[in-house]
């Protein structure tokens, strides 16, 4: 989400391809939840809650980890368990990433840290190769805070491996926002999306300072570049066609891969793409669909795929859109969750993928859900068990006083996580 620096402002001063098949196995018992310490008092913190329906202390918070840093503005994490347990969270208003240890999920712990990666700087989003290595997104150079950022990969301890630019001569280089990825290590490629996220205050060009406004303007972009694995070379940049009539092409947001290997991106204005010939010289894309909140103020952001089913959040709603994609080329809507003004700004999702579920939370607000999804039907339904002790509706409300690691205040989240996957 690009807006969600600015966002948070304001309430402060007043707020590896995934799997596709389900298994047998038992439910992830972990649900980590990345969360930030709202007044900036405290450090922001990764919080550990069983996630275990069987279990009596099924939602409860068992441990949290805080990081060391105030107000880093927690916001993305993986959207998978990486295989060796360490997890990186990006702590964005600060450009900082978090290496997380959870090899023992009940103790994690805090493994290294990073800012700057070389020439570059604000990391935002994460993608695990086969080998263990990671590869990021970065948005800006560190010389001035200024794009076009770069694609980076990093070994599974987050130290420097390789960079590529992102930069396109003769392009306008506000266009070139690294900004989230998709490794698609069987046809040697990557595909990145370009959406600036906004800078914070202290990090924008020396310009900005003598703008009237307090934050850095966003500025509306519409592509994607294709690169090489092997080499990180960009070999392509491709821009999303409008559709009549709409601007919902702006501001790609997640690329994901299907089951039959069709690859989308949606965008923040509400549009749904389909990527093609992404393994050749002339890739292409294609609009597939448009969500109800194309058009609005509100933004589309995180989608998961879950079986045949592209699941996207869309807080116009407020809620979930389930859509079939058997056929890529025609997705079908077959669900709605609606969740009402109480959780309003649906924002992320990822996957259980030991169980047909996905977690939910707000855009930088206090809450966490579990909804279940019904795979033959797509229909998507509420975790009614995965609530607060003594609560009368689901949910897990961050806005609380202590924590395992004290008296620290309300929290807002982010990324959100299952594992491990075993």
């Amino acid at each position: 989400m690009r807006s969600c620096f600015a966002s948070l402002l304001t309430v402060l001063v007043l707020c590896v391809a995934p799997a596709f098949a389900q298994g047998s196995r038992p439910p992830s018992p972990y649900l980590f939840v990345w969360s930030g310490d709202i007044d900036e008092k405290d450090p922001d913190f990764l919080a550990v809650i069983d996630a275990r329906p069987a279990s009596p202390n099924y939602g409860e918070v068992i441990a949290t980890l805080p990081v060391g840093a105030k107000g880093t503005f927690p916001h993305h994490t993986e959207y998978e368990f990486p295989s060796n347990s360490i997890l990186f969270a990006n702590g964005w208003g600060a450009g900082q990433t978090f290496v997380i240890d959870l090899s023992d999920p009940r103790k994690p712990k805090l493994a290294g840290q990073f800012k700057d990666v070389k020439e570059y700087a604000f990391p935002h989003s994460y993608g695990r190769l086969p080998n263990g290595n990671v590869l990021g997104t970065l948005q800006v150079r560190s010389a001035g805070y200024e794009p076009p950022g770069a694609l980076v990969e990093f070994d599974a301890r987050g130290n420097f491996v390789r960079a590529s630019s992102a930069d396109v001569p003769g392009m306008d280089k506000k266009q070139l926002w690294p900004y989230s990825l998709l490794a698609l290590p069987q046809i040697d490629r990557v595909v990145t999306t370009s959406t600036e996220m906004g800078l914070p205050k202290w990090a924008q060009p020396k310009a900005a300072h003598n703008a009237s406004h307090e934050s850095h303007a966003l500025t509306d972009t519409s592509y994607v570049q294709i690169w090489r694995l092997k080499d990180l070379r960009l070999l392509a940049t491709v821009a999303l066609p409008p559709v009549a009539g709409q601007k919902s092409h702006f501001n790609p947001a997640e690329p994901r891969l299907l089951p039959d290997g069709s690859i989308y991106v949606n965008t923040f204005n509400c549009g749904l793409y389909r990527l093609s010939g992404v393994e050749g010289s002339q890739p292409k894309a294609d609009p597939v669909h448009t969500f109800p909140g194309a058009g609005t103020k509100e933004e589309c952001s995180v989608p998961v795929v879950v079986g045949k089913y592209w699941i996207q959040t869309d807080p116009s709603l407020p809620g979930l859109i389930t859509l079939d994609v058997s056929d890529p080329a025609k997705p079908v809507e077959v669900s709605r969750l609606v969740l009402g003004e109480r959780f309003k700004k649906t924002h992320w999702v990822a996957a259980d993928r030991n169980a047909d579920r996905i977690v939910v939370t707000g855009n930088n607000l206090s809450w966490v859900l579990i909804a279940n999804i019904d795979m033959a039907t797509g229909r998507l339904t509420l975790d009614e068990k995965f609530k607060m002790k003594g609560a009368d509706q689901p949910g897990i409300d961050f806005d609380r006083p202590k924590w395992p690691h004290g008296e620290t205040g309300k929290a807002f989240v982010h990324g959100a996580l299952f594992g491990p996957n075993k």
